[in-house]
């Protein structure tokens, strides 16, 4: 039986970050087993045109050339919560440097 989609994407989420997919058997926690990070993964056949075309083509191209992370923040109206998105390998790295002192970005950083 082949493998559903979202079970590869829970995979590949768990190599990129370092941490253990957890198998669903019914699971009431979080998809990825992680020491830093509360990892909960959704795969859709799409996602929201005017937020990761648009908005995020926005902060690409903002970032270019001056050595910035791209970084979406959206909010919704009414309410106080803020949510930051940014590639997963950012996030990482980010994270990588803040945790180790001895930390390096390699050539092919996308933190420089």
């Amino acid at each position: 039986m082949k493998d559903q989609a979202w079970k590869n994407f829970e995979r590949r989420v768990a190599k990129v970050t370092g941490g253990e997919r957890i198998p669903v058997n019914g699971r009431q926690e979080l998809d990825i087993k992680h020491p830093y990070l509360g990892i909960e993964c959704k795969h859709r056949k799409s996602l929201p045109n005017w937020l990761f075309t648009d908005a995020w083509n926005q902060a690409v191209k903002g970032s270019e050339g001056k050595d910035l992370i791209p970084t979406l923040v959206v909010g919704e109206r009414g309410t106080t919560q803020t949510f930051a998105i940014l590639k997963l390998e950012a996030l990482v790295e980010l994270l990588a440097m803040a945790i180790d002192d001895d930390y390096t970005p390699n050539k092919d950083s996308l933190i420089l």
